[in-house]
């Protein structure tokens, strides 16, 4: 699979069937430590579990840390402005009309050194908790309980939230093996103080949209 696809994408998933259509609206959320806004249109709730979509914009400064999804390929297809990726340590620049496929498990970071705003869509397949995982950072930024880059402060928190979401995403340092060693344990103890990985006030979905009549 080539990993810069510079076609257009459509609406289409790939396999000949057209993506289902979202049943449920979201709000915009922003996530101050990695400057970006989300904007979700399709969930795992819509597609069966397949994919999770989100309209995607990076302000100027914006920095998305290196990280990697054990489960899952994430493409990004860009619409306006140029992001600045690695993907396992090559660095790419990805403009309007192209799109950047990243491989289960590859490490990618993204950058957006200016002037312009970088605008796009993102997909991810399979969905698993993509979603929580997106809403619980950015909700644990604004709630002010993050270092600078977005990792929570409190080390049971770190756990918690860490280790909840391993499936969906991990960072590259520390080093897996040491939060493997790590984390499990500050999840555990987070636990016994009822400190939970997701709320429900971080919840984007807004409202539910009736199904057409057969």
């Amino acid at each position: 699979m080539s990993r810069l696809d510079t076609t257009s994408a459509g609406k289409s998933s790939g396999d000949g069937q057209s993506d289902p259509i979202p049943a449920i609206r979201f709000k915009p959320f922003f996530n101050a430590a990695t400057s970006e806004w989300i904007e979700y249109t399709t969930t795992g709730q819509d597609s069966d579990g397949e994919v999770v979509r989100f309209n995607w914009r990076s302000v100027p400064g914006g920095e998305i840390t290196e990280h990697f999804h054990p489960h899952q390929e994430e493409r990004f297809r860009i619409t306006s402005g140029e992001a600045h990726f690695t993907l396992d340590g090559k660095s790419l620049v990805v403009g309007p009309g192209e799109t950047l496929v990243v491989p289960v498990g590859a490490r990618h970071a993204e950058r957006n050194p200016g002037p312009d705003e970088i605008h796009g869509v993102v997909e991810l397949r399979p969905a698993l908790h993509t979603k929580e995982m997106h809403e619980a950072f950015a909700g644990l930024v604004a709630d002010g309980r993050t270092t600078s880059r977005g990792a929570p402060r409190n080390p049971l928190q770190l756990g918690a939230t860490l280790w909840h979401f391993r499936h969906e995403s991990r960072v590259t340092s520390p080093p897996v093996w040491l939060q493997n060693l790590a984390l499990p344990p500050l999840a555990a103890l987070a636990k016994v103080f009822r400190m939970r990985p997701y709320h429900a006030r971080w919840d984007s979905q807004e409202t539910t949209r009736s199904e057409p009549t057969p």
